[in-house]
C-alpha cells in the first residue's frame, strides 16, 4: 500500500480468524459492580435474619408447625450435653415440644443479632416458669432466666444447620436440680440425720457396724475428755466399746441439732448406769453426763469433730471428786 501505514481503529475487533469487524458498542461487562455486590451482600443478611426472627417467633410463640416453613427436613442442631446432636426436621421440633413442655409459658427474645455469609448469630434470652416436667426434673414452679446463644446457617431461605448454646448450668441451677460447684455433697438435713444416727443408732444402740459407713478414713475427733485425738473409724469403734462397756444401757438424747453448710452442732445428754471402769472411776451405778458436738462432714461422711463434753459434771456424780471448796 506504497508504505501507508494503517491505524487501528479501537472500535474494532479481531476475531479468531484475523479479521476485524466494528463494535456494535461499548464492550459489556459482565461482572457485578461493587455496589451491586455489597447491595446483594446487604440483601442476603437481611432475608437470613428475616428468617432467623422467624424462628426465633416460633420458640417465643409457640407455633411448631411453624417450622415446615422455615428449616429444611434433614436441619442439624448441635446442642451442649446432655442434649447432644439432634438430626432431622421432626426430632428439632420434638426438642423444642420438650423444652416447652417444661416452661409453657416460655419466652424467647433476640438482643444482638449479626449476619454475615450464610449465618447468623444471636445472643438471646430464654425465660420462663418451670411448671412442666423437664428432662426427668419434676415441676418447682420456679421462675427462670437464661442466656441462650445461637448460630444459624441458612440455604436459600432455609435454615439447614443450629448450633445452640443455652445456659443449661444456670437453669438447672436456678430449679435446683443440681448444686453450685464447691457446695457440700449432701444437704444440711442430711447432714443433721447423720449425726443424728450417731448418738442413737451408734453410741445408743451399739451399731458398730455403721462406723465404717459413717466415718472417713482420715477422722480426726478432738475430744475433750480425752488426751488424745480419735483417729480414724477403727479409733472411734474403740471409743464406743469403751464407753457402751462402761455405761452398757447408755441413751444419747439428742437435745438440739443445728447445721449450716458442712457443719453440725448437736447437743445430748447421755444417761446410763455406770457398770464398768471408765476413765479411771470403778463401776458407781449411775451416770448423766451432757455434751456439745461440733461434726464436719463432707460427701456423707464425718471427717472432723470437736467433743466437749461436761467431764466435771461427771466425775463429781462418779464421786471421782469433790465440788471445788469442799
Amino acid at each position: 500500500m506504497g508504505g501507508m501505514e494503517i491505524q487501528a481503529d479501537p472500535n474494532q475487533v479481531r476475531d479468531n480468524r484475523g479479521f476485524t469487524e466494528r463494535a456494535l458498542g461499548d464492550p459489556v461487562n459482565l461482572q457485578p459492580s461493587r455496589s451491586q455486590c455489597m447491595s446483594q451482600t446487604q440483601d442476603q443478611r437481611e432475608a437470613n435474619k428475616r428468617a432467623a426472627h422467624q424462628v426465633y417467633d416460633v420458640w417465643d410463640g409457640g407455633d411448631i408447625e411453624a417450622l415446615d416453613d422455615i428449616i429444611t427436613e434433614d436441619v442439624v442442631f448441635h446442642g451442649p450435653e446432655p442434649v447432644g446432636t439432634v438430626h432431622g426436621r421432626e426430632a428439632y421440633k420434638d426438642n423444642l415440644r420438650m423444652i416447652r413442655a417444661g416452661f409453657p409459658d416460655l419466652s424467647f427474645e433476640a438482643h444482638d443479632v449479626v449476619a454475615e455469609g450464610d449465618t447468623v448469630m444471636a445472643n438471646c434470652t430464654f425465660g420462663g416458669t418451670h411448671n412442666g416436667e423437664l428432662m426427668g426434673i419434676e415441676p418447682t414452679g420456679t421462675s427462670v432466666e437464661v442466656r441462650w446463644f445461637g448460630s444459624y446457617r441458612f440455604d436459600d431461605g432455609e435454615l439447614v444447620e443450629v448450633t445452640g448454646l443455652p445456659d443449661l448450668f444456670g437453669a438447672f441451677l436456678q430449679v435446683g436440680a443440681i448444686d453450685p460447684p464447691g457446695s457440700p455433697s449432701t444437704t444440711e438435713a442430711e447432714n443433721k440425720e447423720i449425726a443424728r444416727t450417731y448418738a442413737q443408732e451408734v453410741i445408743s444402740e451399739g451399731n458398730l457396724a455403721l462406723i465404717d459407713e459413717l466415718f472417713a478414713d482420715d477422722y480426726v475427733e478432738y475430744n475433750s475428755a480425752l488426751p488424745e485425738p480419735i483417729q480414724g473409724p477403727e479409733g472411734v469403734k474403740e471409743y464406743v466399746t469403751t464407753l457402751r462397756s462402761a455405761v452398757p444401757d447408755i441413751d444419747c438424747v439428742v437435745e438440739d441439732l443445728i447445721a449450716e453448710g458442712d457443719m453440725v452442732v448437736r447437743r445430748d445428754q447421755a444417761t446410763g448406769t455406770h457398770e464398768g471402769g471408765f476413765m479411771g472411776v470403778e463401776a458407781t451405778g449411775k451416770a448423766v453426763v451432757e455434751g456439745h458436738h461440733i461434726h464436719r462432714i463432707e460427701d456423707g461422711q464425718f471427717v472432723e469433730s470437736w467433743a466437749q463434753n461436761d467431764v466435771m459434771g461427771l466425775l463429781m456424780q462418779l464421786g471421782a471428786v469433790e465440788p471445788p471448796g469442799e
